[in-house]
């Protein structure tokens, strides 16, 4: 009767101590409740992940990079409203659509069998990176509008090619030992470097006339309104005189 009694004290203590560790206020892990979120992959951690890409994955990344430029492109043209804005995306079309064609071409003849062309293909950091980038900047061109939108427009062409030429670039010296692919690659990594510094001289220009007043999106609207400013003064001190009108006729 003492033994059962005792056993059964024992076994109130044993559980009694081990609600007390698994309570609300007493957590079993108190490193998992303040455990941080992972770290953005830093821009070293980048350049490895691309320069370790196969040619299928950087093909695919390519191909990927030429399809969003396309679809933003598409947004841009007829929502910008300074000239060179338009141009540009008028360009990026053109352009992304000729090396599009370019890989494809590439892949059915030299690369049958041995590339494919696949989202699968890239690394998930990379593909989970681009499709982030690409959404944040489809969300941020389809709500802008004027001015706002011409400068967002370029301000995101500087950063997506940017990030597309340091990729290129860490992948290049791994594709040396298959000619085509690397004149491929290396030829992609010269038009998107071109098209990144002609994005930092329209950026430029936007600034420029953001600081003067924004006359000069319109080139030919500037000068129309120089002509009827400068007419005005003489239309006050000669009455009757059919200069004002003259002038406002060829400032149209």
């Amino acid at each position: 009767m003492r033994l059962t009694h005792s056993l059964a004290l024992t076994a109130m203590f044993v559980g009694a101590a081990a609600f007390a560790q698994t309570s609300p206020g007493t957590p079993a892990d108190p490193t998992s409740a303040t455990r941080s979120p992972a770290p953005a992959p830093s821009a070293a951690e980048t350049g490895k992940s691309a320069a370790a890409m196969s040619p299928s994955a950087v093909l695919s990344m390519l191909h990927q990079v030429n399809q969003d430029e396309i679809k933003l492109g598409r947004i841009a043209q007829p929502k910008a409203q300074n000239d060179k804005v338009k141009d540009y995306a008028k360009d990026m079309i053109d352009d992304h659509t000729a090396l599009d064609k370019k890989i494809s071409d590439f892949v059915q003849k030299d690369g049958k069998g041995k590339v494919t062309l696949s989202s699968s293909q890239i690394p998930a950091p990379k593909r989970r990176e681009m499709k982030t980038m690409s959404d944040d900047a489809e969300r941020t061109l389809s709500s802008a509008t004027g001015a706002t939108f011409d400068r967002s427009y370029m301000s995101e062409m500087v950063k997506g090619h940017e990030a597309v030429l340091s990729d290129l670039e860490a992948a290049l010296p791994s594709l040396k030992g298959q000619a085509k692919v690397y004149d491929l690659v290396s030829d992609a990594r010269d038009k998107v470097k071109a098209h990144r510094d002609h994005a930092r001289d329209v950026l430029k220009d936007l600034d420029r006339s953001s600081a003067t007043g924004g006359s000069g999106t319109q080139g030919t609207s500037g000068s129309s309104t120089g002509t009827r400013d400068t007419s005005s003064p003489s239309s006050t001190t000669t009455p009757g005189s059919t200069t004002p009108s003259t002038s406002g006729g060829t400032g149209r």
